[in-house]
């Protein structure tokens, strides 16, 4: 059986009779319980992109807001084009999955696309973690899938190690870790679709684990927005991943992640605010469900 590829599996297919309609799938392969929420953005910004149609634009800045859980399987995005100039356009996204009720909205999405060739000065003052140093050459210390879909079956993600400072003694919760899907979704050399990049992205839930989590146990979280910059191209195999919490307070918790490539550069930053579930007031983990 062939390994699901999330370049094929977020494909936009325009409607035969609404330009501003596009289909696509969320396949089980990226759920877990429901599609998680970096591959449905993915999908959403490619759609957005697919309206637009400018070639010569590329994605600048893009956020989306979770208003409901999507159910793996077909999903539907209506876009506005809500400018498109010489150097820039913006765009509004609204997809639904087929167990939206209708005329509600599942995710809504902004994005900002931009001539990358508009010349000016260049500054990425942000220092690559240490023990993001190096991609792995072996399976190292991997996360195991403890989800009923197939999400952790189609992605690898790992711990990484280095001189980083112990856990307990770090300023700010936080975790590092290298990420990578299972089928490349782009050849060596090759940059990947920038709308994939919310997927690694999505890790506020890492820095939870060392914020409530003891340093080994999940802690429950909805996400409830992603905000994300794409800083430049992407090429490898590997995406590093520092993923920090920034507060947690009246039941959400918030984070920043920052997205390295293998050589060292600077692709992207998220923030991420999502609702915290089964934890109980003093943050420890709860028999109910605090769904929103």
């Amino acid at each position: 059986m062939a390994v699901p590829n999330i370049l094929t599996d977020t494909t936009p297919a325009l409607d035969d009779r609404d330009g501003s309609l596009v289909h696509s799938v969320i396949t089980d392969a990226w759920g877990l319980h429901f599609a998680q929420g970096g591959v449905v953005m993915a999908a959403g910004l490619r759609a957005m992109a697919a309206v637009l149609g400018r070639e010569d634009l590329g994605l600048a800045s893009a956020s989306a807001t979770f208003c409901r859980p999507v159910a793996c399987g077909p999903v539907t995005t209506h876009v506005d084009v809500l400018r498109s100039g010489r150097r820039g356009a913006q765009v509004l996204g609204s997809l639904r999955d087929a167990t939206a009720p209708e005329g509600e909205v599942s995710v809504a999405m902004t994005a900002v696309f931009t001539d990358p060739a508009i010349p000016g000065p260049q500054l990425a003052p942000v220092p690559r973690p240490p023990e993001l140093s190096d991609a792995p050459t072996t399976d190292g210390e991997s996360i195991g899938n403890a989800f009923p879909l197939g999400f952790l079956d189609n992605t690898a993600w790992h711990v990484a190690t280095g001189s980083a400072e112990p856990a307990s003694s770090a300023p700010i919760p936080r975790l590092a870790l290298w990420f990578r899907f299972n089928d490349p979704p782009a050849p060596a050399g090759v940059a990947w679709h920038p709308a994939l990049l919310p997927i690694p992205g999505d890790a506020l839930g890492s820095a939870l684990v060392v914020a409530l989590g003891g340093g080994d146990s999940p802690v429950g979280s909805v996400s409830l927005q992603i905000d994300i910059q794409f800083l430049a191209p992407t090429t490898g195999t590997w995406i590093g991943i520092d993923s920090t919490c920034t507060h947690v307070g009246n039941g959400l918790a918030t984070g920043v992640v920052h997205l390295w490539s293998e050589a060292g550069a600077h692709v992207a930053t998220a923030t991420q605010t999502a609702m915290l579930r089964g934890l109980g007031a003093s943050g420890t983990r709860s028999t109910s469900d605090d769904r929103p």
